[in-house]
């Protein structure tokens, strides 16, 4: 597919929502602002005729409130704002995205989302217009950025009693966000608050101090670790990623989480994908011998896995899920440092065609890292909402300055529970620092299902499970709480291919306890199935 431009910019999903409130909020950024040449147009032009509406109609609570008569018109863009606007305009928003395509896995269009808001600078101003609205729609988005240079985009979602202040400054490429405070402090009419707050009670976790100490003290181990680390793992990238491309498929496992890899390999040995491009880290000497009788690349340094854990963890976050995040941290910058591409997946997956193939022939060009989307489309995942058990990052200087950055914050990842929304947030830094491009698969897209699919979308479920209608390249089992459940869904929608009689994995033929034919057994009658429970 061709090139798809991703310059940073700005679009409102709402005009309304936008125009509607007072300018109370002090958070500064240009809006949907083009910039373009240093020209100044005169009121009078065709241009300011054709998308600048001089005066609209004001509302009629806003003419009672402020005793204005209902004739009165107003000047939307006195002289007093002519340097930031000098015009407006409306123009599709899904058009829109795809010109200005940032990544995004993009909601649903709606009645009252489905335009986005040009705001336009000195310059820039277009000349075909529809002009029977107040502010005109153009159809055309190559039209409606014909003159300029520069477009910014910021993402916003308005929610009730939120306004919009767009200041007259130097530029800032952070929202500032401020929330009105309670009856209990009365003197304080706003205050500046994080960008996941909704009111100024809200607290804001920092890592603990020893936990910080702890953190900086592994990074200093795993960094006098590096040469040697680098010194043996060169020549095994080097056969596993093969001439015939520069990728290289990484998976971390350790004994607790076993079981899944096992019949993730065995899995692929029922459909005959190739498996030869995986290098397995495994953190013990058991999941080591397990996934070389499974046939799998398998690394192991007992130094760099010296502290993590060999159980499964039993909750999302808990201390061994949180010590096996810095793990997969570890081996993707290992690899990316080594020059290679990187298709990072959890062991709970099941591969229905080899994913190599859509990350290297399918997906739009000029982006460093594709990812599964992980269907949580909330604050703090935003804007990405990546699901970083299942991800595709190209070998180059911006994604090598990621890791290298996202090593550092260990004790952030501790914090938090997860690499997930740290690398989440690190990578919004990054788009706008750095030009790092990030790309979140959508997940209305049917190539790469997982766990917000499997509870939440049951009609794609029916037709993944009748077979023919939907044809994915994977599925992930993730939204999971533990290893238990992830073995009785895959059980139930019949994707579980470990013989169960074998018990403790021998790991010394681990091979033979493939099933050609997947294991159904139901467990749940409220969830997806391949057999009606």
């Amino acid at each position: 597919m061709g090139r798809r431009r991703t310059t940073a910019i700005i679009s409102i999903p709402s005009t309304r929502s936008c125009l509607s409130h007072s300018l109370v909020a002090l958070f500064a950024f240009y809006l949907g602002v083009y910039v373009g040449g240093a020209t100044t147009e005169h009121p009078s032009s065709k241009h300011h005729d054709c998308i600048c509406p001089q005066k609209t109609s004001l509302g009629p609570s806003f003419q009672a409130n402020h005793n204005v008569n209902a004739s009165s018109k107003a000047n939307i863009w006195p002289d007093s704002m002519k340097s930031l606007f000098h015009g407006a305009a409306r123009v599709p928003r899904e058009e829109f995205m795809q010109q200005f395509d940032i990544g995004v896995p993009l909601d649903n269009s709606h009645s009252q989302n489905n335009e986005v808001l040009l705001l336009y600078g000195p310059g820039t101003l277009p000349v075909a217009s529809d002009t029977t609205s107040s502010i005109p729609r153009i159809p055309s988005i190559s039209t409606a950025t014909e003159k300029c240079k520069i477009v910014k985009q910021v993402l916003l979602q308005q929610d009730k009693q939120s306004c919009l202040a767009l200041v007259g400054q130097w530029e800032s490429f952070h929202i500032h966000k401020w929330v009105r405070g309670n009856d209990s402090e009365p003197a304080v009419l706003f205050e500046n608050v994080p960008r996941s707050h909704t009111s100024i009670e809200d607290e804001q976790s920092f890592p603990p101090h020893g936990k910080s100490v702890l953190m900086a003290k592994q990074y200093g181990q795993y960094i006098g670790l590096l040469d040697e680390l680098y010194a043996e793992l060169k020549p095994i990238a080097a056969e596993v990623a093969g001439s015939d491309n520069n990728a290289v498929v990484v998976m971390v496992c350790n004994k607790g989480q076993s079981v899944l890899l096992a019949n993730f390999a065995c899995a692929a040995k029922a459909r005959n994908l190739d498996t030869s491009k995986i290098l397995l880290f495994a953190s013990d000497l058991y999941t080591h011998h397990l996934a070389q009788s499974l046939g799998l690349r398998s690394y192991h340094h007992p130094k760099l896995f010296e502290d993590t854990p060999e159980q499964a963890a039993k909750v999302y976050g808990d201390h061994v899920f949180k010590a096996m995040m810095m793990t997969k941290i570890y081996a993707v910058h290992m690899i990316n440092l080594l020059g290679y591409d990187v298709l990072f997946q959890d062991t709970d997956m099941i591969w229905f065609k080899d994913p190599l193939v859509y990350f290297q022939t399918r997906v739009p060009s000029g982006f460093d890292i594709y990812f599964q989307d992980d269907g949580q489309h909330r604050s703090k995942y935003a804007p990405y909402s990546p699901n970083t058990g299942f991800y595709y990052m190209r070998h180059n200087k911006r994604t090598q300055f990621l890791m290298s950055h996202l090593l550092r914050m260990g004790d952030v990842v501790m914090n938090t529970g997860s690499h997930q929304e740290t690398m989440t947030q690190l990578m919004a830094e990054h788009a706008s620092w750095r030009g790092l491009k990030v790309k979140t698969i959508n997940r209305n897209e049917p190539d790469f299902p997982c766990g917000f699919h499997f509870h939440e979308r049951r009609e794609f479920m029916n037709d993944f499970l009748a077979g023919g209608k939907v044809e994915p390249y994977v599925f992930h089992m993730s939204w999971t709480e533990g290893k238990e459940d992830k073995i009785k869904y895959l059980q139930q929608i019949s994707e579980w291919y470990w013989n169960s009689t074998c018990g403790q994995v021998p790991d010394h033929a681990a091979a033979d306890c493939c099933l050609a034919k997947p294991l159904f057994q139901c467990h749940y009658s409220n969830k997806p199935s391949k057999k009606p429970c």
